[in-house]
């Protein structure tokens, strides 16, 4: 029997009970009001999670179209039954079949006879870190083997190959990136508080997909002006249901020539799935009557241009905005600033539907601390590092003039910590190899910076939400941050350089490193004074304006 993913059982689903309960799309909100209501997704791999979240929210988008503000508020405490949730994706026919012979298939390419002429990949090439056929010949493959697994049920696969077309990374020639080139940041908004007497994470998932859907009025906006979202038809939401746009000849699609809402079913990659006999799922463990064993793939799949698509943030690049991607140092609030503030003085602009979702807050009179699941592949070309995730606090706010003040304070203390990560990372350069300007990076005393005042910068950020982003508690806020920074900042150089470990021929090095980090916290030397000129505090004083660091008694330096 062909697996129709509008009502088969696809999507492992987390219940507060802790049960996982395998089920169609439509169980999202049985028991919403009940005692254990779906909260989350349990699934094999966290892309497969995320591109599951991202699917969710297209499809409740599209299913239940949300004319606009007013028509979204009434589902917000009264979603749909599972009934009417498998009635509305019931009603747009057979779109969603996976293993379809040689008629439409789920997120693959519509002709099976133009993929006929190429080899079977193992199906555990779908996976997005698996390595490709260089990284196999030239045996790059010591932290993920190739053959991790032979044979799936079509639930999975149908999972790999939507986390594959979601998050697709540069493939070689020919071979296109996701929407948003490979490995995009998305950023998801929760909602969810505390109540009833359950925490965050206890609470309906609904609320997550709900809050980050898209009305048709936002459709509308993010379209075109010469378009006309209500005359698309369903092929150019679903790009599997017509002929693949094929990119030979560097052939693009734009927004112009597709629905906005294809934005979350993008097709980047020419895929047909290889089917087996019945057997076991090397994932799930599931029986499955039939399992897929491998794919077929060409390249010159979809190539997408101009598009905007709204879980991402942007930034802009000379000519163009172009998608934020996750970096090799991963996720620290260092980037929160840019996907979570909506901001008027910025280069970057946040996701749409975080925008959206402050809005609405706004309109629910949720103020406070909500959060943002941030997530994505750090890539390198075609090259895979690592998947970076990530949830963290944001605000409403009831005034929108202070998402400015917020925006500014969290610039300053974004460069205060920078700025210590440098002179902490060239005190330490400076004792282990006698110069601080040696060619390389050291990012584990980087990264231990920004980790180690995390806390303190919420702490921060919050003190200046609740005294009401005044002069004066602007002022308070950068100056209580410079004893966390400073703390922070001494521990990771003892740490690094404890004196106990250091070589003989190191330790007049170490003294003059530590007179040095001493002076900057101090507002001394060159670093010191754009340190306290950030956080517009008064330097320390000094004998005559030339003299430097190291000239500085150790009396007159803070600790």
């Amino acid at each position: 029997m062909t697996l129709d993913l509008a009502n088969a059982s696809w999507i492992a689903w987390q219940r507060r009970s802790g049960a996982v309960e395998w089920g169609p799309v439509s169980l999202l909100t049985d028991q919403h009001d009940g005692p254990d209501p779906v909260i989350g997704i349990s699934a094999a791999r966290p892309d497969i999670e995320a591109a599951l979240l991202e699917f969710l929210i297209g499809l409740l988008s599209w299913i239940l179209k949300p004319a606009d503000e007013s028509d979204w508020r009434k589902y917000w405490h009264n979603p749909p039954t599972p009934h009417e949730l498998q009635q509305a994706i019931s009603a747009l026919g057979p779109i969603f079949l996976l293993d379809n012979g040689d008629g439409p298939a789920f997120l693959q390419d519509f002709s099976p006879l133009d993929l006929a002429s190429q080899e079977v990949l193992p199906i555990d090439r779908l996976a997005i870190d698996s390595p490709g056929e260089q990284g196999i010949e030239h045996n790059k493959t010591l932290f993920v083997k190739p053959g991790r697994f032979k044979s799936v049920s079509r639930a999975v696969a149908a999972q790999l190959i939507l986390a594959m077309q979601t998050y697709a990374p540069e493939g070689g020639r020919g071979n296109r990136a996701s929407m948003r080139g490979g490995g995009p940041l998305t950023t998801i908004v929760d909602p969810r508080r505390e109540g009833n007497g359950y925490g965050p994470d206890q609470q309906p998932l609904w609320h997550v997909l709900w809050i980050n859907v898209e009305t048709v009025d936002d459709l509308h906006s993010r379209a075109p002006r010469e378009a006309n979202v209500q005359q698309f038809q369903t092929e150019t939401i679903l790009p599997w249901v017509a002929c693949t746009v094929s990119s030979v000849g560097n052939r693009a699609l734009r927004p112009i020539s597709a629905h906005p809402l294809q934005a979350y079913f993008g097709m980047p990659r020419r895929l047909r799935l290889e089917y087996g006999s019945a057997g076991t799922c090397d994932v799930s463990g599931a029986h499955d009557e039939r399992l897929v064993i491998g794919f077929r793939q060409r390249n010159y799949g979809v190539k997408y241009e101009q598009w905007r698509h709204p879980l991402s943030p942007y930034y802009f690049d000379k000519t163009e905005w172009r998608a934020v991607h996750p970096q090799q140092s991963g996720l620290t609030w260092r980037d929160w600033p840019g996907y979570s503030v909506p901001s008027n003085t910025s280069d970057h602009e946040i996701a749409a539907t975080v925008v959206r979702a402050i809005r609405r807050l706004q309109n629910l009179e949720q103020y406070g601390a909500y959060r943002i699941h941030a997530f994505g592949y750090d890539t390198a070309s075609a090259k895979i590092r690592a998947w970076v995730s990530a949830i963290r606090p944001a605000f409403v706010l009831a005034d929108q003039s202070h998402y400015e003040h917020l925006a500014d304070l969290s610039k300053n203390l974004v460069e205060a910590t920078s700025i210590m990560a440098f002179v902490v990372t060239a005190s330490i350069k400076r004792v282990w190899f006698e110069s601080d300007d040696i060619k390389g990076e050291l990012n584990v005393p980087r990264q231990q910076l920004w980790d180690r005042t995390e806390a303190a910068f919420f702490k921060t950020i919050q003190s200046a939400i609740d005294n009401g982003f005044t002069p004066e508690a602007r002022s308070n806020a950068l100056r209580s941050f410079l004893t966390p920074l400073k703390d922070a900042a001494r521990e990771i150089f003892d740490e690094a350089c404890g004196v106990s470990s250091l070589p003989i021929d190191s330790l007049s090095r170490y003294a003059g490193a530590e007179l040095s980090l001493r002076s900057t916290f101090a507002g001394a030397g060159k670093m010191g004074e754009k340190l306290y000129e950030v956080l517009t505090l008064k330097r320390a004083e000094r004998k005559d304006k030339n003299t430097n660091a190291k000239q500085i008694s150790r009396r007159n330096v803070a600790t």
